[in-house]
């Protein structure tokens, strides 16, 4: 004998395992952009102090320094292209604001007594609520990767 979920229940778990989804992406890009931007600010200081002391650096050093300075002069092009692209600051916030709006749906969901969470009206409600959810977080994303699109194109 099978039991079917009630409606309730399939649209609670839908929105917590995407909402948990936003959560671990957020995170995640979160840590990536701010590796990234860690990533340029020592090697950006690091080129500034190899270039401070490149006149003081012994002479069989100096094409070391010279090599050093020019690798993390690529090192630091490169993060600062890949960030340009990817834009993780931004994905980390339009996930964050995705998974903030996916709990409130949670909440207000886990506050309904029975006979609301059995209502048709509600649940349909709450899903065209979600619908707007996932529409808007869908929307960020693709204009994010469309002004990148653009920039690339000129």
């Amino acid at each position: 004998m099978s039991t079917t979920k009630a409606k309730y229940d399939v649209l609670f778990d839908e929105i917590s395992a995407i909402a948990d989804r936003a959560s671990y992406r957020s995170q995640e890009n979160k840590l990536k952009s701010f590796r990234i931007y860690l990533g340029i600010a020592i090697a950006s200081a690091l080129i500034t102090i190899l270039v401070a002391i490149s006149s003081d650096v012994p002479e069989e050093y100096q094409l070391h320094a010279k090599i050093l300075t020019l690798l993390l002069s690529g090192v630091t092009t490169v993060l600062a292209a890949w960030d340009g692209f990817y834009n993780h600051k931004q994905l980390w916030i339009n996930y964050g604001e995705s998974r903030n709006q996916l709990r409130a749906i949670q909440l207000k969901m886990k506050m309904m007594d029975e006979q609301q969470r059995n209502d048709d009206k509600i649940l349909d409600a709450i899903f065209k609520e979600f619908q707007e959810v996932m529409h808007h977080g869908n929307s960020n994303w693709k204009s994010l990767r469309m002004e990148k699109a653009e920039v690339t194109k000129e």
